[in-house]
């Protein structure tokens, strides 16, 4: 076939049956990901329809416009990738404004819908070791919220053109759109941080950054204490004045992390050092790619697959493996789990009004 043809004979499908262009569109946005349960979910949330486009995807293969690939995908028939991207292209709707939506979220309080932008923002679509990004979120949506708010907000992101749904062997996701501008993602993230920071965990945040101001104030005052015992020591020629040890305390106030959208700090008091996180939830993917310990995971309710899956199982495939973690996470004033041991974790927790601390 000659690519006049070829071009001639999409053009002619395009012209005849206007839903053969959301279907192109489809090839466009998923690069590859083009099984016939990718296509069809994506077609049917974008049209609203029960019309599965199988017979759309039969009258291609019969025209010879696209085939079938070694993972079941469908692709374009060799040698005419050019012809068939550009088409792609025209036929892909422009995307859904991603700093509108988060506005209108922000606005009317739906909190599942920002759980859920935050998310596809911050994640890559191979999701974290041993979990797909697509189990992730789907996971941490219907704890958060129900399976049911899920359903519905994947068919809604779709069909407003924010994101699409993909899968190919054991890689399943959701994506933004790829035309999606890069300024709008990130002005899109910025007002989900806003949003985080200002509205969703302050109280929370607020009552942690009291609790380790004082704990470092103490260590200070001690310091200072210590300090004129050690000098009035010297003064005094008392032997053994060079075992009165130093205590100290550093804070570093709160910031807003730029990959996780957490509240995060460090803290140092006395000897012992501690990373602090603030957020509303903690989803596998960041417990697991979180790099920084020891670190207590301070949220407004323990994940539910610390209960539901063993630990160590959450951490099978990630990096640094878990014996080289130090992670606590604590609910205040209800339950603490931790894989360690130290001062400073166990006086905050429990000015935090926790008095269950487990070791997992």
């Amino acid at each position: 076939m000659y690519p006049e043809e070829y071009r001639s004979i999409i053009s002619g499908l395009i012209d005849a049956n206007e839903s053969l262009k959301t279907l192109l569109g489809l090839f466009y946005q998923l690069k590859g990901y083009t099984t016939e349960e990718t296509l069809v979910k994506n077609f049917r949330a974008m049209t609203g329809k029960e019309d599965d486009c199988k017979d759309l995807l039969k009258l291609l293969r019969k025209e010879s416009i696209i085939k079938v690939g070694a993972y079941d995908e469908y692709l374009c028939l060799s040698g005419y990738e050019a012809i068939f991207d550009r088409f792609a292209a025209e036929c892909s709707p422009p995307p859904g404004d991603l700093v509108d939506y988060v506005d209108n979220a922000v606005e009317e309080g739906e909190k599942a819908k920002l759980k859920m932008i935050e998310l596809l923002l911050k994640m890559g679509k191979h999701g974290a070791g041993g979990f797909t990004q697509y189990a992730i979120i789907k996971t941490v949506i219907a704890e958060m919220f129900s399976p049911a708010v899920f359903q519905s907000l994947e068919n809604e992101f779709i069909a407003h053109n924010l994101c699409v749904y993909g899968k190919r062997q054991t890689t399943e996701f959701l994506a933004l759109y790829q035309n999606q501008r890069e300024d709008r993602m990130e002005e899109a993230k910025e007002k989900l941080k806003e949003w985080k920071t200002n509205k969703l965990t302050e109280p929370l945040r607020k009552t942690v950054e009291k609790e380790i101001t004082e704990l470092v104030e103490g260590a200070r005052t001690r310091m200072v204490r210590e300090k004129r015992k050690e000098k009035l020591a010297e003064t005094l020629s008392i032997p053994g004045s060079e075992m009165i040890g130093d205590t100290f305390g550093y804070f570093s106030g709160f910031s807003t992390d730029d990959s996780f959208l957490f509240s995060t700090c460090n803290a140092l008091v006395e000897h012992d050092s501690l990373y602090i996180v603030v957020t509303d939830s903690l989803s596998v993917y960041e417990a697991t790619e979180w790099k920084n310990f020891p670190v207590v995971f301070i949220t407004e309710h323990i994940p539910k697959w610390i209960g539901k899956i063993k630990f160590e199982a959450v951490f099978k495939d990630a990096y640094p493996k878990l014996s080289e973690r130090k992670i606590a996470i604590a609910v205040p004033n209800e339950v603490a789990y931790t894989n360690y041991k130290q001062g400073l974790l166990l006086e905050l927790v429990n000015r935090l009004g926790i008095r269950k601390v487990w070791e997992l």
